[in-house]
């Protein structure tokens, strides 16, 4: 007896919790053109309150929890949530400095022991080849079971760490909070493989040749997950941020994130922080690129 009502419960608690969530998500469309400053705070109480709601939804998973990190798995990966909780904890406290990264609650990271169980969480057809994702708060990765084929522990964790998803991750959702949710596809991307490099080394491999087919900025921003091109999209988001890192500098990089933060849109963050129109940067973008 006891058990059914706890049962009902909980299926109470998870329907006032999806709810919630269908009447955040209504707001979060009301409030769009408001100032940008009740957008940014309209975002981030949409960001928790998903983020809050995963948690309750994965509440029955194994969980390994750190100073920083929430790792959540199943049972037939226990012996590589470890791998996952260290690799998460390494690059925690670069890019949350860089960046200014501070909440309340322990990041969630979830665990899948499939490509298909993590493409169907955001409902991707099965072709879909993605390592990890970062959404609303939460980083979901694969298993290193599932695609590091070395058998010896610390091989498997020297893989995970330097080619795995975490830097790449971890910088998504760092840059998320910093622009509260203000910021362009293209930038976020740039910045997550300019951090990965920098912290281990990896960069994507592309053999595109463009030629003089480049994307726009604006394709990118609103269009860039169907983009024929995806190495490409990732290889010129890359471009443009190490552009502005290395003609600017890292303070400048770092100040268009504080003014996205702020809510100004990219075209105005340009022309405070670099002194150029968003037309003006992408002809001197593409003058420097090396493709």
């Amino acid at each position: 007896m006891e058990h059914r009502e706890g049962n009902k419960t909980h299926c109470r608690a998870g329907f006032l919790l999806r709810a919630a969530f269908v009447l955040l998500a209504f707001i979060l469309a009301a409030v769009i053109k408001l100032p940008a400053q009740v957008r940014g705070y309209s975002y981030e109480i949409y960001r928790e309150s998903v983020r809050t709601y995963t948690d309750y939804q994965t509440r029955n998973l194994v969980t390994l929890e750190s100073d920083h990190i929430k790792v959540k798995f199943q049972y037939k990966d226990d012996r590589y949530a470890g791998m996952v909780l260290e690799a998460s904890e390494r690059f925690y406290l670069p890019i949350a400095q860089k960046y200014g990264l501070q909440t309340e609650n322990k990041i969630t990271v979830l665990v899948y022991p499939s490509r298909e169980e993590l493409n169907a969480s955001f409902g991707w057809p099965a072709s879909e080849n993605a390592m990890g994702v970062y959404w609303a708060g939460v980083i979901r990765v694969l298993s290193p079971a599932s695609w590091v084929e070395d058998a010896d522990p610390e091989e498997m964790l020297d893989a995970f760490t330097n080619i795995g998803p975490m830097a790449h991750e971890m910088t998504h959702l760092a840059v998320d909070y910093a622009t509260r949710g203000n910021c362009p596809r293209w930038f976020t991307e740039g910045l997550a493989q300019l951090e990965e490099y920098n912290l281990t080394g990896f960069r994507f491999a592309t053999d595109s040749d463009p030629g003089d087919n480049f994307y726009s900025l604006k394709d990118m921003d609103n269009n860039f997950d169907d983009l024929p091109d995806q190495a490409l999209a990732y290889r010129e988001s890359l471009s443009a941020v190490e552009y502005i890192n290395s003609v600017y500098g890292e303070q400048k990089l770092l100040a268009l994130v504080d003014s996205l933060g702020q809510g100004k849109g990219m075209g105005q963050s340009l022309e405070n922080v670099l002194g150029v129109d968003i037309a003006t940067f992408e002809q001197n973008w593409r003058s420097w690129s090396y493709f």
